[in-house]
């Protein structure tokens, strides 16, 4: 209908309708600039959130610097706020806040979750320096440097379900 309306008006050369037309297309321009910038803002913030990094000093953020947790070297993690949520005791149990045993590590890194099922999985990267955690989908959704592939599952399930959940 709005294409009919524009192929009349096209011929007709008065001033009422060439200001019709000339706001008519100023809207259509609009629309579609603001769509594909909208496109290219999500985008970009989805690029953003994902892999999550673990520095060589325990700190995990993304690409944008938004740092999420801390692992200490005596397995305490700690939250963005400095709040301690969870910690790993000697026998590769993910234990939260509360006591509760969530899953286990594996000694190649892997993740474990209480059912005894494989969350996360952690391979040697193309770098050589650090590791990648996969979720059970295949994607990767971590990078760990090689001082913490021991806790690396671990740290993406805590990711996943302690700190972005909340």
């Amino acid at each position: 209908m709005l294409i009919h309306w524009v192929s009349i008006h096209l011929n007709d050369r008065s001033p009422k309708s060439t200001t019709v037309m000339k706001t008519i297309l100023f809207v259509i321009f609009s629309s579609f600039i603001l769509f594909f910038a909208g496109i290219g803002a999500n985008a970009q913030n989805y690029k953003a959130q994902l892999p999550v990094q673990i520095d060589s000093s325990g700190v995990m953020k993304n690409e944008a610097g938004t740092i999420f947790a801390t692992i200490s070297k005596d397995s305490i993690i700690k939250d963005h706020k400095g709040e301690k949520v969870a910690f790993i005791d000697r026998n590769g149990n993910l234990i939260d806040k509360n006591g509760k045993i969530l899953g286990k590590t594996a000694k190649n890194g892997d993740f474990h979750n209480a059912k005894n099922e494989v969350e996360y999985t952690v391979q040697p990267s193309t770098k050589g320096d650090t590791y990648d955690v996969y979720d059970n989908t295949g994607k990767r959704v971590l990078i760990v440097p090689a001082n913490y592939k021991a806790q690396a599952g671990i740290m993406a399930y805590v990711h996943k379900n302690m700190l972005i959940s909340r």
